[in-house]
């Protein structure tokens, strides 16, 4: 496999925000093509345990805390608390695919994990019911324009006890425009070849996949796009969201060589009290 990969229809000159994309590519990105994809992030049990050490550190977490996982596919966080002995967790997503992979993983383990399928932008959750909401891993920042974002935000803060908390997992932009590479490539599990092309521009990040497997060819050509948040953009839309006390720290990476993971790369870690 050649490291320049072959991108048929990207040959005419772009814009810097990139080809179009669907407003809706997050409806039916996440499923099992996804699982092989991002399989060394989303598949890493090694990688998620260090990634909930970092997250029990720098929130302090109480283990009798209720806490929401929003956006939080199969549950890979929110099962490893579990392990850990936390009690009040629930995973909302909106792919079937992946609630139904973690509330197999949670059923095995024998995990008092709870998974909802719903849309961020309107939860069908009850007010004041969490004392912190988690969206983590760049789970944000796919609505169509910044308005859809601020919903979601707005909702947290709808779901959270008063003194409740939020904590965001966002691409770091000043990272991205140091450091990205416009084309990367790798070899996922069972033969399966993923290719990326992506642009930056101020406002957002876009990439189109190729994935292909050895045996079966071209199983996936996709395209999406996340919104860009410097620190004071998030923190204007957290306070425009009834937010208060947001922190906003820079320079995360749970990755030995970031360079190669795109937007997971290097992370902006955001705090907010309800």
């Amino acid at each position: 496999m050649a490291e320049d990969c072959s991108f048929p229809g990207a040959t005419k000159p772009l814009g810097r925000d990139g080809p179009p994309v669907s407003p809706d590519w997050w409806q039916t990105m996440f499923d099992e093509v996804y699982l092989l994809t991002d399989a060394r992030s989303v598949g890493n049990q090694k990688l998620t345990s260090q990634e909930v050490d970092r997250l029990i550190n720098h929130l302090q977490l109480n283990p009798r805390e209720t806490i929401l996982d929003l956006c939080g596919g199969h549950g890979r966080h929110a099962l490893e608390l579990g392990r850990r002995g936390f009690l009040h967790l629930t995973v909302l997503d909106y792919s079937p695919h992946l609630l139904h992979r973690g509330r197999e993983q949670a059923r095995r383990a024998n995990l008092a994990v709870a998974f909802v399928r719903g849309d961020a932008r309107r939860l069908p959750l009850a007010a004041a019911t969490f004392q912190t909401v988690l969206i983590l891993a760049n789970s944000f920042g796919y609505g169509q324009d910044q308005q859809e974002d601020e919903q979601i935000l707005k909702e947290c803060s709808r779901v959270l006890v008063p003194g409740g908390r939020l904590f965001l997992e966002l691409p770091d932009p000043l990272y991205l425009r140091t450091h990205l590479l416009p084309r990367a490539w790798h070899e996922a599990e069972a033969g399966v070849i993923v290719c990326r092309e992506r642009w930056l521009s101020e406002t957002f990040l876009t990439c189109r996949e190729l994935v292909l497997s050895r045996q079966r060819g071209l199983i996936r050509d996709c395209t999406y796009r996340m919104r860009l948040y410097e620190a004071p953009a998030i923190t204007a839309s957290l306070h425009r969201c009834g937010f208060l006390r947001v922190q906003v720290k820079g320079g995360f990476s749970p990755y030995p060589d970031p360079d190669e993971y795109g937007g997971l790369s290097t992370r902006l870690l955001v705090t907010a009290r309800r």
